[in-house]
């Protein structure tokens, strides 16, 4: 599994997204145990809208997590995903998809990711989440 994901971290970062205008150099998931961080990087950022990112179980199965609005060419971006730890799934996939000036969306950029929190934490996060 280990191998499995050093082979994809490496894949990411050796081959980029060419998209509308835009270039991603790469796109990458790091957990700490306690929250998962998706960063990219861009090269050209030309006709971007926003960049959006997707979370599910697997590549097939992605939901939109948030909008990301472009900062410029040469950028990078850090994501907390603030929300890993409700789901008692510990394997996440993450898409990364560029949409243009005009709609056009490009076909996701995927990282996947293994992530184990404790009961606790996933407890007390949905109880801080009552008082919000």
């Amino acid at each position: 599994m280990k191998n499995i994901q050093i082979a994809l971290i490496i894949i990411f970062l050796t081959f980029s997204v060419l998209f509308a205008g835009a270039f991603i150099q790469r796109f990458t998931a790091e957990s700490d145990g306690e929250q998962i961080k998706l960063i990219w990087q861009s090269g050209v950022e030309e006709n971007v809208k926003y960049f959006e990112l997707l979370r599910g179980s697997d590549k097939e199965h992605l939901v939109t997590i948030t909008k990301v609005e472009p900062k410029g060419d040469n950028s990078t971006y850090i994501y907390i995903d603030q929300n890993a730890y409700k789901v008692s799934n510990s394997f996440y996939a993450y898409g990364l998809v560029i949409v243009d000036k005009n709609g056009a969306r490009s076909e996701p950029m995927n990282a996947f990711i293994s992530h184990d929190v404790s009961t606790v934490k996933r407890t007390w996060g949905s109880i801080k989440d009552l008082f919000r």
